[in-house]
C-alpha cells in the first residue's frame, strides 16, 4: 500500500508539470485589463455619487454597462488580450454587481443570492458574510473592490507568476519514476 501510495505521488509529480498551464505573459495586454478594471471603478463612483434619473434609468444603464463590459472582456479574451483567470475572475465580479443590482421584487432569489455573496465574500475577504442590512452591503462592496485590486495585482505580475511557475516545473522536472537496475 505505502509503495502505491508513493508511485502515485511520484506520478502525479512527473505529469503535473505537463499537464499545468500557467499564464502566458506574452498574450496579456495590461492596457485592456486596465480598462475593464476602471469600468468597473467608473460604475462604482456614479453610484457612489448618487443616482441620476429614476431607480429603472439607473439599473438599466448599470446593466447595459455589465452586459457591454462582459463583450468587451469576451472579444479580449477571444483575441488573447487577458486570460482565462483574469477572464473567468472578471467575470465573477460582473456577476456579483448584477446579483446585488438586480429587482427581485418577490424575493425568490434570495437564497441564491445570499449563497453566492457568501462565498465571494468569505474567498475575497475571509469573512463571514453578514446577510442583510447596511453592513452586508458596505461589505459586499469591500469585496468587491478588494478583488479588483486583487486582478490588477494578478495583472501587473503575470510575468512574475509564469517565471517562477517555470523555475518551479524545473525543479521536478527530473522527477520521475526510478528506474531497477
Amino acid at each position: 500500500m505505502r509503495n502505491r501510495m508513493l508511485t502515485l505521488i511520484v506520478l502525479a509529480l512527473c505529469v503535473i508539470p505537463l499537464l499545468a498551464e500557467g499564464p502566458d505573459p506574452a498574450a496579456f495586454d495590461k492596457k485592456v485589463g486596465a480598462a475593464l478594471l476602471d469600468g468597473i471603478a467608473r460604475v462604482f463612483h456614479e453610484m457612489a455619487v448618487g443616482p441620476s434619473g429614476s431607480k429603472e434609468d439607473r439599473q438599466k444603464q448599470i446593466e447595459d454597462y455589465l452586459v457591454s463590459s462582459m463583450g468587451e472582456a469576451r472579444k479580449a479574451k477571444e483575441q488573447k488580450q487577458i486570460d482565462a483567470v483574469f477572464f473567468a475572475r472578471y467575470q465573477r465580479l460582473l456577476g456579483i454587481i448584477k446579483l446585488v443590482m438586480a429587482p427581485d421584487p418577490g424575493g425568490i432569489l434570495v437564497p441564491i443570492i445570499d449563497q453566492e455573496l457568501k462565498r465571494f465574500v468569505t474567498e475575497v475577504l475571509g469573512e463571514e458574510f453578514k446577510g442583510t442590512g447596511a453592513g452586508a452591503i458596505g461589505q459586499v462592496a469591500n469585496a468587491i473592490a478588494d478583488e479588483m485590486v486583487n486582478l490588477r495585482l494578478y495583472m501587473d505580475n503575470v510575468e512574475i507568476k509564469a517565471r517562477l511557475r517555470k523555475e518551479f516545473d524545473e525543479k521536478f522536472n527530473d522527477a520521475g519514476p526510478v528506474k531497477k537496475k
